[in-house]
């Protein structure tokens, strides 16, 4: 009697195993001065003769030096662009900035000041990127001019990049809100609100940004198919976070109760899948390589839970060691679709020339797979 109650415990988490792994389906789917004039003599046999103990280096000769506060308005425009031009962002920046300080009042103010957010960000430096942006948006404001928009994006990266969620999704919020802004805008603003909010942990909220995000973006024919795909990513990000936080304790649980955490746990797994797919669908090589890579996470995190489980109550040593042998027969087949599909993965980056870090996830994950299925066997 003991025995057969044994069995009945594991049956269930066998059972419902089986069912969510053939229910899930996997994804297929500088300038140089002129020359001055000089006399055309012929050339001796000593002057053709190089030294080549040393490197030859031909350099121009030194620029006039102006120390940064003795520039006038153009002058350090000019130079910061140039070093914007030529990725010297940390020069730039200091030019525009020392320009909007020293010359408040210039026509050059504005262009100045978002330039030097511009340079600040890409340096990652978004403390002083956003004070750059909302700096501009300051005077922008006081000027009546009303091309702020990318400049309320731009600060919400900041803000974002900060780790100011609540900030940047209210920055956004209040964006998507205005009247004169376009369609395709108020889509991005209404997803990056999603992202912020699923980040915060407010998926309810995030999820519904998001689907009104997508169905803006399906009235657009022209829209960049990397937004939508974005969308649908991280609507895939949402039910990543419910399938995550669906706990496995087969040892707490009761059969009825266990096979409804199963049932629930592999639904969110589907429904997570279902989204990323649509990413993957929608054309963008970079958006289509991250959601194949949480497509095997996905069946990689299930394979780990239902292993390291913890094993139903009443089991003696002998059929403890049935339930085990079982149990990793089944999740086998979750180590196998995880590598088709990370395989995969990286077969579509190599086609689109996807370079994004979720490539070398990937790598990392399909090499780490091979080696769990080899031990398996």
């Amino acid at each position: 009697m003991r025995r057969s109650l044994a069995r009945g415990a594991a049956r269930p988490l066998l059972a419902l195993a089986a069912w969510a792994l053939a229910g899930c389906a996997h994804a297929t789917d500088g300038q140089r001065s002129p020359a001055t004039k000089e006399e055309h003599r012929p050339a001796t046999k000593e002057q053709h003769r190089i030294d080549i103990s040393e490197p030859l280096v031909i350099t121009a000769g030194p620029p006039a030096q102006v120390a940064l506060g003795d520039m006038d308005e153009a002058t350090l425009f000019d130079g910061g662009s140039r070093a914007f031009a030529a990725g010297e962002f940390e020069k730039a920046a200091t030019h525009f900035e020392r320009l909007a300080d020293a010359f408040p009042q210039g026509g050059n103010l504005l262009p100045a000041l978002w330039n030097a957010g511009l340079a600040r960000e890409r340096l990652g430096q978004w403390t002083l990127a956003l004070d750059r942006f909302t700096s501009y948006l300051a005077r922008d404001s006081a000027t009546a001019r009303h091309d702020d928009v990318d400049a309320q994006f731009h600060a919400a990266v900041a803000e974002y990049k900060l780790g100011r969620l609540d900030d940047a999704a209210a920055r956004l919020h209040r964006l998507s809100e205005r009247a004169d802004l376009p369609a395709a805008r108020k889509g991005e603003a209404l997803l990056q609100e999603g992202v912020c909010r699923v980040e915060a942990g407010k998926r309810d909220e995030g999820e519904k940004l998001l689907r009104a995000a997508i169905a803006l973006y399906d009235k657009d024919d022209a829209v960049d198919p990397a937004l939508p795909a974005q969308a649908e990513f991280w609507m895939g990000e949402v039910y990543r976070g419910y399938f995550r936080g669906v706990q496995l304790d087969p040892s707490t649980m009761d059969e009825e109760k266990l096979g409804a955490t199963l049932e629930a746990k592999a639904e969110f797994l589907l429904s997570a899948q279902g989204h990323f797919l649509r990413a993957i669908r929608r054309g963008d090589g970079e958006w289509a390589t991250a959601a194949g890579f949480r497509i095997g996470e996905l069946y990689e995190q299930f394979h780990d839970e239902l292993v390291g489980a913890p094993l139903p109550r009443g089991l003696n040593e002998e059929l403890r060691s049935a339930y085990q042998h079982a149990l990793r027969e089944k999740v086998r087949n979750l180590i196998g679709k995880a590598i088709r599909i990370y395989e995969q993965t990286l077969a579509t980056a190599q086609r689109v020339g996807a370079s994004s870090g979720y490539v070398q996830k990937t790598e990392a994950a399909l090499e780490r797979l091979k080696k769990l299925m080899l031990g398996t066997n």
